[in-house]
Formats: structure tokens, sequence, C-alpha cells
């Protein structure tokens, strides 16, 4: 009877249990890397979406007649409208803010302008809560 104990090959139960908790461990830290990863997935789209209306808000300003009365005198940042933010589908909402600086650093028919697009409220980030800015500036010739 020894000698058939001795033929009989496969796994103990202590080494079963001991891959068990390996595997687990392995799969946990996958699992958090998975959450991280879509985080950071979310982050990169939200500053996306921010960037791309800043861009555009960027561009509708340099559209603008030089004479536009938008350039004649400097105002810091104040919001484009007052009314409810702008939502982007799948990446939230923003605010748009514009700051105008004429005569930028005293260089006459030269202006500063920079558009502010920040989440209209906090984001829950891989680094905790924030608020995502995007800032963009152009100067633009007046007369």
């Amino acid at each position: 009877m020894r000698h058939r104990m001795k033929s009989q090959k496969g796994f103990s139960m202590i080494e079963l249990l001991v891959t068990v908790v390996i595997l687990a461990v392995g799969l946990l830290g996958l699992a958090e890397l998975q959450v991280t990863a879509i985080r950071t997935n979310s982050h990169s789209e939200t500053l996306m979406a921010a960037g791309q209306l800043a861009q555009r808000e960027i561009e509708e300003i340099v559209a603008m007649k030089e004479s536009d009365p938008f350039f004649d005198a400097d105002a810091a940042f104040t919001e484009k409208s007052t009314g409810s933010p702008i939502t982007v589908q799948g990446a939230g909402s923003f605010r748009i803010y514009r700051s105008v600086d004429a005569n930028h650093q005293g260089v006459p028919n030269i202006t500063l302008v920079t558009v502010r697009v920040q989440s209209a409220g906090t984001v829950m980030t891989v680094f905790g809560p924030q608020q995502r800015t995007i800032d963009i500036t152009t100067l633009k010739r007046v007369i």
C-alpha cells in the first residue's frame, strides 16, 4: 500500500491554496490597473473636449473684424455667456471665459486674447477632485 501512495501524482491542498492566493493578488493588481486606465481615459477625454472648445472660441475671435469693440479695452477674465454651461456629451460641462489685453506690452494695435475653458464643477481624477482648465492665447492685430 505504501508503494501505491508514492506513485500517485497531483497537488497537495497547500500547494493549491498558495497558487490561488498568488493568482488572486495578481488579478487584484490588474483590476486596479483597469480602474486607473478608465480614470485616465476620462481625464484625457475631458481635456480634449475643453481644448476643442477653446480652439473653436479662439478661431471665432480671430475671425472678428479688427474694429470690433471687443478689442477696445482691457478686460479680465469674463464669462462668455452667463447662462448654463456648455455640455459636451461624454466629457462634462464647461464654462468659457475670455480676457483681452489691448496694446499688449505697450505695443499699439496688438491685442493679447486669452480664452479659458474650465469644467463647470469639480471632477474626480486619479489625483482626487480637480477643476480642469485649458488656457489658449493668441495675438490679434487691431486698428
